[in-house]
C-alpha cells in the first residue's frame, strides 16, 4: 500500500463513532479542464460525495444544493458546527491554501475532511479544488499522519481548449500559455511516486463509461451505471461553473476551439505548448525565456 493509503473496497458508509477515516479523491488540473464534469460524475456513485472547490468555503461561496453561503446551508452548516467543535474556527477561517502553518493545515483540514463524511455518511469525499499548493500540503499532511486517505486525480486537457477556453474569457494568453506548460511540469513532479490516476478530458467526454470506470477502479470502488444519470444525485459542491445547475446530463466534447481559433493562434499555441506534447522539461526551460511573459519575469 502507499503512502497515501490507496483506497479499498470495502470501504462502506460511516456509522456513528465508529467511523473510518475518510478518502480524500482530490482533482488537480488547470482551470477550464472539465474538473465539474469528472466531480459530478464521480459524485453520482452511491458511496461518494462531492463537496466542489473546497477552497472556496475562504470566500463564502454558495453550495449547490440550496444556492446560499455554506453557514446558511442545512448540510454546510451541519459541517461548520462540527468543525467549530473540533477545532473552534469557522469554516473561512481554515487553512485550506497557504499551508504556511503545516500543523494548522493538518489540523483543519483533517477536521473539515472527517466533518463532511460524518454529517453526510461517506468515506469517500471529493475535493475539486485543482490547486497545486493545496494538494502539496495535503500530501505532507498525510505523510505526518494526518487521519485521512488522499488519492489525486490529474485531470489534463489538451492545450487548444484550454487555452480557447482561456481566450473567450478575454484572458491575455501569453499567461496561460506559460501557466500550462509549468503546470505540467509542477504537477508530474509533485505527482511522482505518488499513486494517482490520471484523466483525460477529451477521454472522458467521448466514452464516459470507459474512462470513468478506468477511474473508479483506479481509487478502489467499481464503477456504477447510476454515475452516466449524474443529475439524480444530490450535488453539494461548493464552487464550480454553471453546468452545476443545468438540468441535461448530456456529455458533449467541446471542440469549438477548432472554429474559434484562427490559424495563428493555432500555430502560436502549439509551438509555445511542445514541451508538454513532448514531455520535455528541458525544451520547456529552453524555450521559457521566449514564452514567460515580461511581468513574470523576476
Amino acid at each position: 500500500m502507499s503512502l497515501l493509503g490507496f483506497a479499498a473496497c470495502d470501504r462502506v458508509k460511516l456509522s456513528g463513532e465508529n467511523c473510518l477515516k475518510p478518502t480524500v479523491l482530490y482533482v488537480v488540473s488547470r482551470p477550464h479542464c472539465g474538473s465539474t464534469l469528472l466531480g459530478l460524475l464521480i459524485n453520482a456513485h452511491s458511496r461518494v460525495l462531492s463537496v466542489g472547490e473546497l477552497k472556496k468555503l475562504l470566500h463564502h461561496q454558495t453550495c449547490t444544493c440550496h444556492g446560499v453561503r455554506p453557514e446558511d446551508c442545512p448540510f454546510w452548516s451541519q459541517v461548520a458546527t462540527s468543525v467549530r467543535d473540533s477545532v473552534g474556527l469557522a469554516l473561512h477561517e481554515l487553512d485550506l491554501r497557504d499551508c504556511d502553518n503545516e500543523e494548522k493545515f493538518v489540523r483543519d483540514n483533517q477536521a473539515l475532511y472527517s466533518a463532511i463524511a460524518s454529517v453526510s455518511g461517506y468515506s469517500f469525499i471529493v475535493d475539486s479544488s485543482k490547486n497545486l499548493l493545496r494538494l502539496k500540503g495535503l500530501i505532507r499532511a498525510v505523510s505526518r499522519g494526518a487521519q485521512f486517505d488522499l488519492i489525486p486525480i490529474y485531470l489534463r486537457r489538451g492545450s487548444f481548449g484550454t487555452l480557447n477556453s482561456a481566450r473567450r474569457k478575454k484572458e491575455d494568453l501569453r499567461v496561460p500559455i506559460y501557466d500550462y506548460n509549468k503546470y505540467f511540469f509542477q504537477s508530474r513532479a509533485c505527482l511522482d511516486g505518488i499513486h494517482h490516476s490520471i484523466v483525460y478530458y477529451e477521454n472522458l467526454a467521448q466514452n464516459p463509461r470507459q474512462e470513468l470506470s478506468r477511474v473508479m477502479r483506479e481509487v478502489g470502488l467499481p464503477f456504477e451505471e447510476s454515475q452516466l444519470s449524474w443529475r439524480n444525485s444530490m450535488i453539494r459542491d461548493i464552487g464550480g461553473n454553471r453546468m452545476r445547475r443545468e438540468s441535461s446530463d448530456v456529455i458533449r466534447l467541446d471542440q469549438s476551439w477548432r472554429r474559434e481559433l484562427s490559424l495563428h493562434l493555432k500555430i502560436k499555441i502549439f509551438i509555445q505548448t511542445l514541451p508538454v506534447r513532448m514531455r520535455s522539461r528541458r525544451l520547456f526551460e529552453w524555450l521559457k525565456p521566449w514564452i514567460k511573459p515580461a511581468k513574470l519575469v523576476s
